[in-house]
């Protein structure tokens, strides 16, 4: 029986996997159409000047735009997706299921735009405008400045994602609210040295910016993996 859930679980993933590309592809092509004026709004973000260090260097960081694009604007297709090829393996209520959905969709898209309006200007901001002087300018192409913000962006999305990743770790009996609770202190190191590599500065005011919420999510994620514990007692 484990056996044939295993096998049933890689099969819902493998269909997940082919069907989130056709979506990716479709949302990449829709969006290349657009690229120019995303690769603006990314840039009047932080009010920074680019540049273009190479004849076709702009149009290669469309196209890689236009992917990443393809992958964000998809995010919903794929957690239905995913949700939708899971929930008769693992017994997900309709109604619950709907409520993840969505619940996973807000976060991720919440937390992208928390990063691009406040998060990338103020981070941007220090690191630029605050070495810059009449002897130091920033030159900064056109791709560095892509992969950074888009990096930045995802980052966030995925990392406010950290309550319903608990959530379902719970649900499939991974982790433990009391486990949880007794690794709060390495879950706070962790949490730090995350925000520390994730964001750009330094400073503490910037890296508080993703390590708070995250902490907040952990608590929250703790409280969600109880209400699954208890809902498991009443109906085991």
């Amino acid at each position: 029986m484990e056996r044939e859930k295993i096998i049933a679980g890689l099969t819902g993933v493998r269909k997940v996997i082919l069907k989130s590309l056709a979506f990716i592809v479709a949302a990449g092509i829709a969006s290349f159409i657009y690229s120019k004026e995303m690769l603006l709004l990314l840039v009047k973000a932080t009010g920074i000047k680019v540049y273009y260090l190479t004849i076709q260097e702009v149009f290669l960081a469309t196209v890689q735009l236009a992917l990443f694009a393809g992958i964000f604007f998809a995010i919903p297709a794929i957690i239905y997706l995913a949700w939708h090829e899971m929930k008769g393996l693992y017994k997900i209520k309709s109604l619950y299921g709907y409520l993840l959905v969505f619940a996973a969709i807000l976060l991720f898209y919440g937390g992208s735009l928390f990063c691009l309006k406040i998060v990338l200007p103020s981070g941007v901001g220090f690191l630029v405008a605050g070495y810059e002087s009449p002897a130091l300018k920033a030159m900064i192409s056109v791709e560095r400045y892509l992969l950074f913000s888009t990096a930045m962006i995802f980052a966030f999305g995925v990392t406010f994602e950290v309550p319903l990743i608990l959530l379902a770790l719970g649900n499939l009996g991974i982790v433990k609210a009391n486990m949880l609770v007794k690794t709060r202190r390495y879950a706070i190191l962790g949490i730090v040295v995350a925000s520390a590599l994730i964001t750009p500065t330094p400073d503490v005011y910037n890296l508080g910016l993703l390590a708070v919420p995250m902490y907040v999510f952990y608590e929250v994620g703790i409280l969600l993996v109880k209400m699954v514990e208890k809902q498991k007692g009443k109906n085991p």
